[in-house]
């Protein structure tokens, strides 16, 4: 079962993908709206299994914003009448772009593609709890135990990805939407289209790059940038104290 939502200032719109929703088997519409700000705390609970259909164009908070707000923890479709804005839906890492008119047979095939590509992370990925996962290695029946603890960081490969652990690095067949998706703990964040990292085995952070624990630098993306920000300030000690002024003793 997947848990759908939809966000578009247009009515008419939500009405048509809310009967596609309710057409088809497995899907279940939890809710649709065309104020953005009211779906963000329902998308950003705990939760599996969920596609929200996204238009671009609205008021107070964009679909491109509002993808970058809620990037790992569903799965994006983008419903617009703009096809000049793909480029950057892609670099949300949407799963598919639909321009409206949307027919029922467009609307399938980009449901598919979510469920596909889903079903394909949960072959490969065979088991998850607090403290580790397991991934299928390359011999045949090779399991391998990766715990967070020391997992560096992420590195995308088109089809495949490289996790580096302090132990080496290991090749797994994911997409890096696929593991940001299934990890979904608040220490691994994505700071560029091609790394996803454990912050927690971060070192530096200087604006355009970070460096971890294994000398390793790696670039921060702009679109990264500021979920890297936030979450790092929620760890940053800061003062009450206000500076010494000249004369203070």
């Amino acid at each position: 079962m997947f848990n759908c939502f939809i966000v578009d200032d247009e009515p008419a719109s939500l009405e048509i993908i809310s009967d596609y929703i309710s057409e088809t088997p497995h899907l279940f519409l939890q809710k649709a709206t065309t104020n953005p700000r009211d779906i963000l705390p329902l998308i950003t609970a705990p939760g599996k299994n969920q596609i929200t259909f996204l238009d671009i164009d609205m008021p107070g908070i964009n679909g491109l914003e509002l993808a970058s707000l809620i990037q790992g923890h569903t799965a994006v479709i983008f419903i617009t009448s703009y096809p000049n804005y793909a480029i950057q839906a892609f670099e949300k890492d949407a799963y598919d772009y639909l321009l409206k008119p949307i027919s029922y047979a467009r609307f399938l095939q980009a449901v598919i593609k979510v469920k596909s590509r889903l079903q394909t992370a949960k072959t490969n990925y065979v088991e998850l709890d607090n403290q580790y996962f397991l991934i299928k290695g390359n011999k045949q029946g090779e399991i391998i135990k990766i715990y967070y603890q020391d997992l560096l960081y992420i590195e995308s490969l088109h089809n495949y990805v490289s996790l580096h652990t302090l132990q080496g690095k290991y090749i797994a067949y994911f997409t890096l939407k696929e593991l940001e998706y299934k990890l979904n703990k608040e220490n691994f964040v994505k700071i560029h289209k091609s790394y996803l990292i454990n912050i927690d085995k971060m070192s530096t952070f200087q604006y355009h790059e970070v460096q971890m624990e294994n000398g390793a630098k790696l670039p921060v993306g702009s679109a990264c940038r500021a979920q890297l920000q936030m979450q790092l300030n929620t760890k940053l000690l800061t003062t009450d104290r206000r500076a010494n002024k000249k004369g203070d003793h």
